[in-house]
């Protein structure tokens, strides 16, 4: 995959603040629950929000890191020959995410 060293930073950087994004969303989902004793965390609507715009933004930046390394070759043929430079971040981020889930639910249950 040759994509230009800059973009593997912000990629990179984009997937760190993504996790860190999910351990604040799981603070909040913990003080919700223990400090303010509230029924419902987060409301219908809230979390259509949440999977639709971290779904949306999974699938943009897959296919712009893939339009940018596109060259001269066509998009389709683009994300098949650079399907290992995005299986493997995904993977990494997916491990990440994992980690963090098990930590909070560890860490908050009683």
């Amino acid at each position: 995959m040759n994509v230009d060293p800059a973009v593997g930073k912000i990629l990179g950087m984009v997937m760190a603040y993504a996790v860190s994004a999910l351990g604040l969303l799981l603070a909040y989902y913990n003080y919700r629950k223990r400090i303010v004793k509230a029924d419902r965390i987060f409301t219908p609507r809230a979390l259509a929000i949440l999977w639709i715009v971290g779904t949306l933004s999974v699938v943009g930046l897959v296919l712009a890191a893939a339009a940018v390394s596109a060259g001269n070759r066509p998009e389709g043929q683009s994300i098949l020959y650079d399907l290992p430079g995005i299986v493997a971040p995904g993977l990494v981020f997916l491990l990440s995410f994992w980690v963090t889930w098990a930590l909070f639910k560890k860490f908050s249950s009683r």
